[in-house]
């Protein structure tokens, strides 16, 4: 089933591409989300009940948190926080 946009949904896409809108039922005040379509396939894999590892992500975190600076030889200093605490 497809259904047309209304003016205004067209208006808040065109002012938020590639971004979520929040779309309201007035009569039953439940919220939806209006999504572009390849946006909504590249997530689709989240709401599925597919099989999800963390691990698979360790990449693509190992990437973030270098682009934030967490590779930097002065952040060493937080391998070994604890060290200077007496050990039980």
């Amino acid at each position: 089933m497809s259904l047309r946009l209304t003016d205004e949904m067209r208006e808040a896409l065109q002012r938020r591409v590639g971004y979520p809108i929040a779309v309201e039922d007035e009569q039953t005040q439940l919220q939806y989300v209006l999504l572009p379509l390849q946006l909504y396939q590249r997530l689709q894999s989240v709401f599925a009940d597919a099989e999800f590892d963390v691990n698979d992500a360790s990449a693509a975190q190992s990437r973030v948190a270098g682009m934030a600076g967490w590779d930097d030889p002065e952040m060493s200093i937080y391998d070994d926080y604890d060290a200077h605490r007496p050990q039980p």
